[in-house]
């Protein structure tokens, strides 16, 4: 009981103002709670989290929060173990041993400390000391830990004297000279990298011109590019970075699940169909049926009115682990007390749509009913085919419900094709009461219509054949049907289906077999599924709910397909689905900030200085990773005056960023207006 409280405090806290008595100090807190703040938590916690602790009134408020604090960020919240705040204490007892005054444990305020709390131990550890004419240095190489970092990246510290401590080095704003000691007055970079690259060697001398590995550098004009800066600010900020964020507010919408009871998969089972819309996008849609009627998923309100309410959380990951992205529908719904008395003796049915790019994934699906906190979890490996436009495809057979599909426009719900929505009863595998028929959908996949023309007419021919999976003397049951090609939409896609007799079946497990073969082609295409043919005494129908369709409509589906074709390598897709993604949704800026890394890796200079024109670069604030990686193509073009118009734009739009400001005035600079550079370079030296 006590964490149910805590975790209501918490968010509670997150979504109330700050009251009129709250503390603007850390100064007026109890020295536990002062030293908490202070020096335990600075570098983790957010800035909302921050005034939401100073803002409570008694420690028992403050003795909440902070459990609430560390369970939110505790990667397995089923366990007793917080593995993550046992880390982040052992961070801080080595940063106060190695890096200050382990008398006074002041490591943490080390700017070595600092980094060592923030990233943890670095994989390499370099130390430069006592060379002649060169500062005392250290090179700490890391691997990132959070997609909002680089996934590799160097940290360079340097003694500005003997006597001081260790800083953090940035190529651009402190640049080489100030790690050679010559004694020379008119000591340049030039002059410095070439003294290191004599002392040290070329790697470090590198290092000194960009903490990024892949990032190449040239002695001959040694010039600091802003994304080594950049990547010093997002650390500096990495506990405000948006997706920090964003994983700790998934965190705590899991909170009220940590309660519940996972009672695994035995009462579940899943299938899953992917179709294609007339352009040819394709979208997984899968369910998650209950094996038999249950009837605490209908809940009972205060006022008497019957309801339900399920939470249905997907993990998507590709086939070899990696995570590409989660998505979390509500499943809400107000039933009558007759519609409430027939559900609780069906089988209850929860759908789900993912669009994908072509590929195999793995679906890792959790389903929480909210009225008595009971969660399921299944896990299934699914595959997007890559559709051929010479060839010939089928998707998966869908066993729907009558009536006949409804229309679905914009085709945005489960189990829609061809903008009609069917409502399912089983996909790849289907239980079917004796006797009844069994109504299939599926889609057939050709060539598209050139030009959009009405295409000559032409036969498909699809067989039928379902047979008993064990050993039978019945010979199995065979239909025939032809289908006319040339009603295909301009994708290829041609919706069909057909009602199957099953009445001779006997109980038992079956296996139907459609073929569809082209006319003219000796290349057939194949499609199954397992029938379960059970006693009218044994089976039980079933109900089916699906969340609302999400706001970002076409953009954010082709968005979650550039994000599977990117978590896969594949570049040339990725870029034209986040293309695709950033003209259908002019106000997200996700698909332009990913298309821009996308575009980096691929060395695609000219494309990269193309999206300066975007037009959502005039009112929506982008991330300065991606402004940054703009500016540079076009520095790189020779094109300075665009660079400010895009930044002088965004620096209005967003808070102070000191690397946003540094690359506007070398702009500046490059055009003529040096009062501007310098303005911005003293702006740019206030952010700490």
């Amino acid at each position: 009981m006590r964490f149910a409280s805590v975790v209501v405090l918490f968010c509670t806290l997150l979504s109330a103002g700050i009251p009129a008595s709250a503390s603007s100090s850390p100064k007026n807190l109890p020295s536990n709670y002062r030293h908490w703040i202070e020096a335990e938590v600075p570098y983790i916690i957010t800035s909302v989290e921050k005034k939401q602790f100073l803002a409570l009134t008694t420690d028992e408020e403050r003795d909440s929060f902070i459990d609430a604090f560390w369970r939110v960020r505790n990667p397995d919240p089923n366990s007793d173990t917080n593995t993550y705040k046992e880390e982040h204490y052992r961070r801080l007892a080595y940063a106060n041993e190695h890096f200050g005054n382990a008398r006074y444990e002041d490591g943490w305020r080390t700017e070595m400390g600092r980094m060592y709390i923030i990233l943890g131990p670095p994989k390499q550890r370099a130390p430069y000391h006592e060379k002649p004419n060169m500062r005392d240095m250290e090179i700490w190489f890391f691997e990132a830990t959070t997609p909002a970092l680089p996934p590799y990246f160097y940290i360079l510290f340097y003694k500005p004297s003997p006597t001081e401590s260790y800083r953090i080095y940035s190529p651009y704003q402190d640049g080489p000279r100030v790690l050679v000691t010559t004694g020379r007055a008119d000591n340049t970079n030039e002059q410095a990298i070439a003294f290191i690259r004599r002392s040290a060697g070329d790697e470090v001398a590198k290092t000194t011109l960009t903490l990024l590995p892949g990032e190449s550098v040239d002695f001959d004009n040694p010039t600091a590019s802003m994304m080594s800066d950049s990547l010093l600010a997002t650390i500096n900020d990495l506990a405000d970075n948006p997706i920090t964020k964003e994983r700790l507010e998934a965190n705590r919408l899991r909170e009220h699940v940590t309660t519940s009871i996972l009672i695994g998969d035995q009462n579940m089972t899943t299938g899953y169909g992917v179709f294609r819309d007339d352009q040819g996008r394709q979208t997984l849609s899968y369910l998650m049926a209950s094996a038999f009627p249950d009837a605490r998923i209908i809940g009972t309100r205060p006022d008497g009115s019957q309801y339900y309410d399920l939470t249905l959380r997907t993990s998507l990951l590709t086939a070899d682990g990696k995570s590409v992205y989660d998505q979390e529908d509500q499943l809400t719904g107000k039933l009558t007390d007759a519609q409430a008395q027939v559900a609780k003796k069906k089988r209850f049915v929860a759908e789900a749509r993912l669009p994908l790019a072509p590929g195999a994934y793995k679906l890792i699906m959790t389903l929480t009913n909210n009225v008595n906190h009971i969660a399921t979890r299944q896990q299934a490996s699914v595959t997007v085919p890559a559709v051929k436009n010479d060839g010939m495809g089928i998707s998966e057979l869908l066993n729907y419900a009558p009536p006949n599909a409804v229309p679905d426009p914009s085709n945005q719900l489960p189990f829609s094709m061809s903008k009609l929505r069917f409502v399912p009863r089983g996909a790849q595998s289907v239980f079917l009461r004796a006797g009844d028929k069994l109504p299939l959908v599926f889609q057939l996949w050709l060539d598209p219509k050139a030009g959009g023309a009405s295409a000559a007419a032409e036969k498909v021919h699809l067989h039928y054949v379902f047979g008993a999976v064990t050993a039978s003397h019945d010979p199995p049951t065979e239909e025939n049907e032809d289908v006319d090609a040339s009603n295909r939409d301009q994708a290829g896609n041609l919706v069909t289906g057909h009602t199957l007799d099953t009445s001779n079946l006997t109980v038992g497990t079956y296996r139907l077999v459609v073929t569809a073969t082209r006319e003219g082609s000796k290349q057939p295409s194949y499609a199954a599924m397992t029938l379960h043919v059970q006693r009218v005494s044994d089976y039980n129908d079933s109900w089916t709910a699906y969340g609302a369709a999400e706001p970002g409509g076409v953009a954010l589906d082709d968005f979650k397909r550039g994000l599977s074709a990117d978590a896969q390598g594949k570049d040339a897709l990725a870029q034209e689905l986040y293309a695709r993604a950033l003209d259908e949704g002019p106000i997200d800026s996700r698909p332009l900030e990913k298309l821009t890394t996308v575009l980096q890796r691929q060395g695609k200079n000219n494309d990269l200085a193309a999206l300066s024109q975007q037009p959502m670069l005039a009112g929506t604030a982008v991330a300065p990773n991606a402004l940054l990686a703009i500016s540079q193509a076009l520095t790189k073009e020779g094109n300075a005056k665009g660079v400010v118009r895009m930044l002088e734009t965004q620096i209005k739009l967003q808070p102070p960023n000191a690397a946003l400001y540094l690359a506007l005035a070398d702009a500046s600079e490059s055009t003529g207006n040096s009062a501007r550079a310098h303005d911005l370079r003293t702006l740019a030296a206030g952010i700490h």
